[in-house]
């Protein structure tokens, strides 16, 4: 195991979840069972114990509990007795646990209304056993004391300055990245079971992995390896759909992921061989040589011709014969023509073309 300092604590919030609820049970006692040996029906007697009041009742306070529990563990792994968050998601955790909270006090008070007549009706559903089931009534200010959550939040500090031994935080501390090792291959095998049964895969199952990229990302500071993980998971994020569902090449990419990050063994290689990974380095493009410029006068500029020479076109000594004819006559019909040229001379104004005049006679 590697010593993570303790000074990653400057990034932890602890959060403590205060909940307590009334069951509804009592004690089974020696008495409750009659002398012929009969057994109470299930609905009342459970594990070395009787319900006094109908569970269903009751059922709510254990969904809000859950709630809060899961509230914390969507950014947060369980630490010291409570859970470690990140800082930066202490104030949007605080009001999200400040709701429940909230929530949970309407239900007691609209359980405490009724919880008289609640006791009574499950009495009546149980006649035979009204006088166990009498004896162990509660009253309602009772009850009312043992329904409350709260939950607290605070910052860890180690305090081995003030005492000779070890003060045993370092090694709560280094537990941190096991415990989010293992929430990861938690999760991962419940997305990979989700993935693997789904008729068709969608958004519902893009949505979960980036729930736990989110997570991871949010403790990434415990150990570096773990921003790489996110780096990974964000990869395959990018290359699912927006919306709708997945073709099968996405399925393979999203469940090929999740089975390496669902085995313990397969997450050490699938981290060891990100840490190893080389960065790669973008290829710069070779610089392009700059043209020389060019005036717009001189590409506009016209060609000079001598008319003067001999060889106005520059073909030289080009050989213009095509052997001899098969006739005297052209076969043009042009063999007594007499052709004659008259050039003009060159216009000096750059707006002016060169002109040629050929006559025939």
């Amino acid at each position: 195991m590697t010593t993570q300092p303790t000074s990653v604590l400057n990034d932890i919030v602890a959060v403590q979840l205060n909940v307590n609820q009334w069951t509804g049970r009592k004690k089974l006692a020696e008495n409750d069972l009659s002398l012929q040996g009969e057994v109470p029906p299930k609905e009342i007697i459970n594990l070395g114990s009787k319900h006094t009041t109908d569970p269903k009742a009751l059922k709510v306070f254990n969904t809000l509990k859950r709630q809060m529990e899961r509230a914390c563990l969507t950014i947060g792994i369980p630490f010291l007795g409570g859970y470690a968050i990140p800082s930066d998601k202490a104030d949007e955790l605080a009001k999200r646990l400040t709701k429940i909270v909230g929530q949970f006090e309407l239900e007691k008070t609209a359980y405490l209304q009724k919880h008289e007549s609640i006791q009574q009706d499950w009495i009546k559903n149980f006649p035979q056993y009204e006088r166990i089931l009498v004896k162990a009534l509660t009253p309602t200010s009772d009850v009312e004391k043992r329904i409350n959550a709260s939950f607290s939040m605070f910052k860890v500090q180690s305090a081995q300055s003030a005492v000779t031994v070890d003060a045993g935080l370092s090694n709560q501390v280094d537990s941190l990245g096991e415990t989010l090792d293992a929430d990861i291959l938690k999760s991962s095998n419940k997305l990979l079971d989700s993935l693997t049964g789904a008729i068709q895969p969608n958004q519902t199952n893009v949505a979960s992995l980036r729930k736990l990229r989110e997570k991871v990302q949010g403790l990434a500071f415990l150990n570096g390896r773990f921003l790489k993980l996110v780096n990974k998971i964000k990869q395959v994020e990018s290359a699912m759909p927006i919306t709708g569902k997945l073709n099968t090449d996405e399925v393979h990419r999203l469940s090929g992921l999740l089975y390496q990050m669902s085995d313990e063994d397969k997450l050490q290689a699938l981290m060891s061989n990100l840490e190893n990974e080389p960065v790669l380095v973008a290829a710069t493009q070779p610089a392009v040589e700059p043209t020389q410029p060019v005036s717009l006068e001189s590409a506009l500029e016209p060609a000079s011709v001598d008319f003067e020479s001999d060889d106005v076109f520059g073909l030289g000594d080009a050989d213009f014969s095509f052997g001899e004819p098969d006739s005297d006559e052209s076969d043009l019909g042009l063999s007594e023509a007499d052709f004659s040229f008259e050039f003009s001379d060159i216009p000096t104004s750059s707006t002016q073309q060169s002109a040629t005049k050929a006559t025939f006679f």
